[in-house]
């Protein structure tokens, strides 16, 4: 197997990889014991060095107040490339929406796990709309089972971004958020608890509608206009229902 390739594939450059590997056998090593190894002029190795130290998989250290060079074993490649896969992976949904790109189609981001919450939130705090229509659910305030930002309200605020929100009878935006609905730019409608008592939040804001779905750890946004209208028709009406059955 040609480990320069390997190297090579993962994202360094033929000489760069001649070095690293020259440092796994060297041991601690100079620039130059390091730069024969590798059949590489000691001024061009000395300069490679310098960039593999940046990148993390040489390591340089002093023996009898000379500099000395060597190399982090290879598990520490494997781990930079896990690493790097796991970006990708949370990227993706960025990447995703990039791909779904199109005026004729919604575009659609999921997330999943424990931040996935936040990031609809972090996404209406990019967007500074007007103001969010919320159908609330209890569950928001466990910050800390599911990774929310507990001073999300207050950063809303501070953005003047308002709030319409129907939540139930005994919930915290019942017991400890409608009575501070003018310091928190907000509307809620409290409604009995068996009429809406749900584990899944929904928020509309711009052209987005988003589901946060806290009973499985996920969550939807799309952007879409026509579906964002429709739901805010929908809303409307679901405003005026909680009027009529409003527990005061």
């Amino acid at each position: 197997m040609n480990l320069d390739q390997i190297l090579i594939k993962l994202g360094y450059t033929a000489n760069e990889a001649k070095i690293y590997l020259a440092a796994l056998e060297c041991g601690t090593a100079s620039a130059q014991e390091i730069a024969k190894k590798a059949g590489l002029p000691r001024t061009s190795a000395y300069s490679i060095l310098k960039e593999l130290i940046n990148a993390g998989i040489i390591g340089k250290t002093l023996v009898r107040g000379k500099s000395r060079f060597i190399a982090e074993p290879p598990q520490k490649l494997k781990l930079k490339l896990n690493a790097l896969e796991k970006e990708f992976d949370e990227s993706m949904p960025e990447f995703q929406a990039l791909y779904n790109k199109s005026d004729t189609k919604p575009k659609i981001l999921f997330f999943e796990g424990r931040s996935a919450m936040q990031k609809v939130y972090d996404d209406t705090l990019k967007e500074k709309p007007e103001v969010i229509l919320e159908w609330n659910t209890n569950d928001y305030f466990d910050f800390d089972k599911y990774d929310v930002d507990p001073e999300y309200i207050e950063k809303r605020m501070k953005l003047n971004i308002k709030a319409r929100r129907i939540a139930g009878a005994g919930s915290k935006w019942d017991t400890e958020h409608k009575r501070f609905d003018h310091a928190e730019l907000s509307e809620t409608k409290i409604v009995p608890k068996e009429n809406f008592w749900p584990s899944i939040e929904v928020n509309i804001y711009g052209n987005k509608v988003a589901f946060l779905n806290y009973a499985e750890n996920t969550s939807i946004i799309i952007e879409s206009k026509p579906l964002a209208e429709a739901m805010k028709q929908a809303y409307e009406l679901s405003w005026q229902g909680a009027r009529e059955i409003e527990i005061k």
